[in-house]
């Protein structure tokens, strides 16, 4: 019998979630895993109090990603993977704080040996956003703002734009800052109203490209014509977050040909189109953290029957830091 937490209504975090009860058993096509750590994230806070595009009703299980253990291959074939081994992934739709899902293999890659399954669960949806984001930007060098360039997927960011040998530049609060510094980031306080002024004159007109969750237009300012903006969010504190999203969306694949630029990083569209090239990124991604090139950060892990503890914890997590939920 598997355990769920399911979102029965929207509102504050944990008031609407109970633990639901339901089996799963593997179908054609999917594998039966035990899933031991999820993480939980700004995403899952969202979609709690209904503010998250991609669940509009409630009825759902939140999270995306995962660390978990085989334990049924079904009928699926798959040199690569065995019963018994222990995997991570991103789903396209949520559903992983739960103790077993029912998932295609080939959303799943093998976790290495060296990485613990807490750090490895800590990884999956926030760096494979920073890597498609990163890749959506078309060209390699030159200069790169990464706006919260110390948050969840900003860190990660910078950590990948530094090694491609961009000039990395950030925002940041007072309280991020620090890490984003030390990642190798060039940070300016988005408290600052002048922020931009001061990038626009550091880079001497703009910077070529920006990876953005905030979806202001006003950043258009501080990039170069020739530039690309990539949006991975439309952050919005109005109670109309979804239509603020869904605009966002829109604007932004109007002005695919503008300048500069604008493309749009959905990592949920991406593990469900285009799978081959997520696994192959999360692989390389898990492969630099067990050799030592990348840094996750530290988990915080939280027992499942500590959900509402754990929520509250990724409402407020501390900077290098990830809420990662430890199933029973």
């Amino acid at each position: 019998m598997t355990q769920a937490m399911r979102v029965e209504r929207f509102g504050e975090p944990s008031a609407g979630v109970h633990t639901h009860s339901q089996t799963v058993r593997p179908t054609h096509g999917r594998a039966l895993v035990r899933i031991t750590h999820a993480s939980v994230g700004s995403t899952d806070i969202a979609a709690i109090r209904g503010d998250y595009l991609l669940q509009p009703f409630p009825g759902f299980t939140p999270g995306y990603d995962f660390v978990g253990v085989i334990e049924s291959l079904g009928s699926s074939q798959h040199s690569n993977l065995q019963v018994g081994q222990r995997v991570a992934g991103v789903l396209p739709r949520m559903g992983t704080h739960a103790t077993h899902i029912a998932v295609a293999p080939s959303l799943v890659v093998p976790v290495p040996d060296e990485l613990d399954s807490a750090v490895a669960a800590a990884t999956p949806l926030d760096a494979v956003t920073a890597r498609f984001a990163i890749s959506a930007l078309g060209f390699e060098g030159g200069s790169l703002l990464i706006q919260g360039a110390g948050g969840a997927v900003g860190s990660w960011a910078v950590q990948f734009a530094t090694a491609l040998g961009y000039c990395v530049f950030g925002t940041a609060s007072q309280r991020t800052r620090g890490l984003a510094e030390r990642l190798g980031a060039t940070v300016f306080d988005y408290h600052d109203p002048d922020w931009m002024d001061r990038l626009v004159a550091a880079t001497h007109g703009g910077v070529t490209g920006a990876i953005d969750h905030t979806g202001s237009r006003s950043l258009r300012h501080a990039v170069a014509p020739h530039g690309r903006i990539v949006r991975i969010a439309f952050d919005d504190t109005s109670r109309y977050q979804r239509l603020s999203t869904a605009t966002g969306f829109l604007t932004a694949g109007l002005r695919r040909c503008s300048r500069p630029s604008e493309r749009v990083c959905s990592v949920p569209l991406i593990v469900a189109t285009r799978r081959a090239a997520y696994r192959s990124a999360l692989a390389s991604i898990f492969k630099g953290l067990a050799i030592g090139s990348l840094a996750a950060p530290r988990a915080v892990e939280y027992p499942f029957d500590d959900y509402a503890d754990a929520l509250e914890h990724a409402s407020h997590v501390d900077p290098g830091t990830k809420t990662i939920l430890v199933m029973p």
